[in-house]
């Protein structure tokens, strides 16, 4: 029998070792593929510094740079930079001429392709200076006009930009003002030594003494200011000062202006307010009745004329504006006074106001005088001189009025007998009774009636009988006869 050790065959088992290696090769290999197929690169640029940036003009832009980054998916995502790796930068800064530039970094690395761009401005923000030359000593004369002594102006950027400044003179001062292309101010102001002594003239229309009658309202003349340097200031003039002209007196107006260099002009005017000289009251020796109408004149007047005519006697008529026009003119050319109403009648409207009284009364004033060529200073308040009704619009307005009409030359007239045909009477006998008991209660009376109503009219002709043949006398009014005064009650 054979005895020894085992040992396998030597070519068999270096074979099973070189299977095995095989097999992790293989197995390394498809490792490998799986990993690096997924693993997905990018390249990217990294610009250094601020993707815009501003520079003043004038300074210098430093290229800040940039950092390319190969950066995987799976592997390597923080990225690294390879060492072969080149970056390129299209486009240029001009550092001379503000404006806006693009910078664009480009890089290429095995087959991978990266791009950035940074935006880089040249500003200007400088602003420009304004040079002023100095005046030459002594070279300003008073009350003449400044004369230039020189500027220059000069920008960081345009360079000499003289004729770009714009010049503007004001009081004791010369303003410049220039901007440069790119919209920056420059201002430099100059302080003239200059004065002006000379004050401005105010020249007053109507002089420094006018006078109104009393009744008509102030209207301011007018007046005019010119200044050696300023010109015409008319329109600076301040004016203080109020005239009544309601009341008989002197008002000081006075008119004030300033020109650019302080100097000031003061004048005054001085209004005089004047009343009208009151004609003097006559008193007739004879028993004497003034018969008065009021309201019209309307369609029952002519009658009333006509009754009048037929026995020689004269009234007064204190007309309305009713568009009788003719009436009022066949009235003065019968010879009978007359005076002034009311245009509108309407109380109201009338005692609303000094102001509205004094119109409604020259108003119809001028309806007087368009229709009959007189200028009748004869008148009547509506309600007369005691009637209560203005103090709902003005308190103490009539204490006010009676004065003020006189002192504008008017005469008002109450009266004294009232027929009462505005109030209870109704028939021609009422009418005729209430005239006769108050006609023989005053040796001169002002009879008050309304020749708008017929009955009124129809009581006439047994007045005048009546008082014909009792040795009145029958007689219009005049500025000279007795107003009957009431007693003012507002």
């Amino acid at each position: 029998m054979y005895e020894g050790v085992f040992k396998p065959p030597r070519g068999r088992c270096w074979n099973w070792i070189l299977g095995a290696l095989a097999i992790l090769a293989a197995l390394f290999v498809a490792a490998a593929v799986v990993v690096f197929g997924v693993n997905r690169f990018t390249l990217e640029l990294e610009l250094k510094g601020e993707p815009e940036v501003n520079i003043e003009y004038g300074g210098r832009f430093q290229e800040p740079g940039a950092v390319l980054c190969l950066r995987g998916s799976l592997l390597c995502r923080d990225g690294f930079t390879p060492k072969d790796a080149r970056v390129s930068i299209q486009g240029s800064v001009d550092e001379k001429t503000p404006g806006k530039y693009t910078l664009t970094y480009l890089a290429d690395y095995r087959g991978l392709h990266a791009q950035a761009q940074r935006v880089v401005r040249i500003v200007d923000t400088v602003c420009p200076e304004i040079f002023l030359t100095p005046d030459p000593e002594g070279s300003l004369i008073p009350g003449t006009p400044y004369e230039e002594a020189g500027y220059r102006a000069v920008d960081n950027h345009d360079g000499d930009i003289t004729d770009r400044v714009v010049r503007t003179e004001q009081y004791g001062k010369i303003l410049y003002a220039v901007t440069d292309s790119s919209g920056n101010p420059g201002y430099a102001q100059r302080e003239i030594p200059f004065y002006d002594p000379i004050p401005p003239e105010i020249t007053l229309t109507g002089g420094e003494h006018y006078a109104i009658p009393t009744g008509v309202f102030y209207t301011e003349p007018g007046y005019a200011a010119r200044d050696n340097v300023d010109g015409d200031l008319t329109e600076h003039v301040q004016v203080e000062g109020e005239v009544d002209w309601l009341t008989p007196g002197v008002y000081p107006v006075t008119y004030t202006v300033s020109d650019g260099f302080e100097n000031t002009t003061t004048v005054t005017r001085r209004v005089e307010v004047t009343a009208a000289q009151r004609p003097q009251t006559v008193w007739p020796e004879n028993k004497t009745i003034y018969l008065t109408f009021d309201d019209g004149p309307g369609p029952e007047t002519e009658r009333l004329l006509d009754i009048l005519d037929s026995y020689g006697v004269k009234a007064t008529f204190f007309v309305t504006s009713r568009g009788c026009g003719e009436m009022m003119k066949e009235i003065v050319e019968r010879g009978h006074s007359i005076g002034i109403h009311t245009v509108s009648h309407d109380y109201a409207q009338i005692y609303a106001s000094p102001e509205a009284f004094f119109a409604d009364l020259f108003a119809m004033q001028d309806v007087i005088y368009q229709n009959t060529g007189i200028k009748t200073t004869l008148m009547r308040f509506p309600g007369g001189s005691s009637n209560t009704v203005s103090r709902e619009t003005s308190e103490g307005l009539m204490t006010l009025l009676t004065r003020a009409v006189q002192d504008a030359g008017f005469q008002y007239f109450d009266w004294n007998v009232d027929s009462n045909d505005a109030g209870g009477a109704k028939k021609a006998q009422t009418v005729f009774d209430n005239v006769i008991e108050g006609v023989t209660r005053n040796p001169v009376s002002v009879v008050l009636q309304h020749d708008i109503h017929s009955f009124s009219v129809d009581a006439v002709e047994d007045i005048l009988i009546w008082g014909l043949n009792n040795g009145y006398t029958f007689a219009p009014l005049t500025p000279n006869s007795p107003g009957v005064h009431h007693r003012v009650q507002n």
